[in-house]
């Protein structure tokens, strides 16, 4: 088990990545942190959900406890059939007026991304599109895995991502590139925290030495 506070992060700098979904996905947010002097990666996270997937979910059968999740803080719960997209951007402004973290670039697939990107661009988020394929993703997937191995993330014991890492099975070409996917290509088997770390990551191999020139 590894946690921290957040506060000790008052005023640091950080990198974004989302995973975007307006109906029965998850959304999900995260923001990576890091320390001077340590190669551990801290990341802290933040989901959304629409009302009625709530109602109509099957996913309880498969370890999901969205209820729970939210009452603990993890989860924002929108009313009606979609997720506010331009909410999840109010998220990464909060991170600014609660703790002074600022985001130095933020991550976004290319799907349902107009309003999260219009509301970021009003705070003055930089964001940046990664592409969802193998091509692109398998190099931060390895590193994450790497990183898992050698015990150096740091996910604050968020249960949603505990599900979600758990869900995740790898899928290779004959290339050797890899991405995520759903174990056995269950669809309730939520992988949207696995799929944005390694987002996540993609941004760390990009923009990493102007995150730790920050430090």
């Amino acid at each position: 088990p590894a946690t921290y506070d957040l506060e000790t992060f008052r005023n640091g700098f950080a990198l974004g990545a989302v995973d975007l979904a307006e109906t029965t996905d998850l959304t999900c947010a995260k923001v990576l942190l890091m320390r001077k002097d340590d190669r551990t990666k801290y990341v802290h996270t933040h989901y959304f959900i629409p009302e009625s997937k709530l109602e109509k979910a099957s996913d309880t059968a498969y370890g999901a406890h969205y209820l729970e999740w939210a009452k603990a803080g993890h989860l924002t719960i929108h009313e009606g059939n979609e997720t506010d997209l331009s909410r999840v951007a109010d998220w990464f402004y909060s991170l600014y007026a609660d703790y002074g973290i600022r985001i130095i670039k933020c991550g976004y697939d290319q799907r349902f991304a107009k309003e999260f990107l219009k509301k970021m661009d009003f705070y003055g988020f930089d964001c940046e599109m990664v592409y969802q394929d193998k091509r692109t993703l398998s190099s931060p997937m390895k590193l994450a895995e790497a990183d898992f191995k050698d015990q150096l993330i740091n996910y604050n014991e968020n249960p949603v991502d505990r599900w979600c890492f758990g869900n995740a099975s790898m899928e290779m070409d004959s290339l050797g590139n890899v991405m995520a996917v759903k174990i056995n290509n269950q669809v309730q088997r939520r992988i949207d925290g696995a799929v944005t770390l390694i987002i996540l990551y993609e941004m760390f191999r990009r923009y990493k030495t102007e995150l730790t020139n920050k430090l």
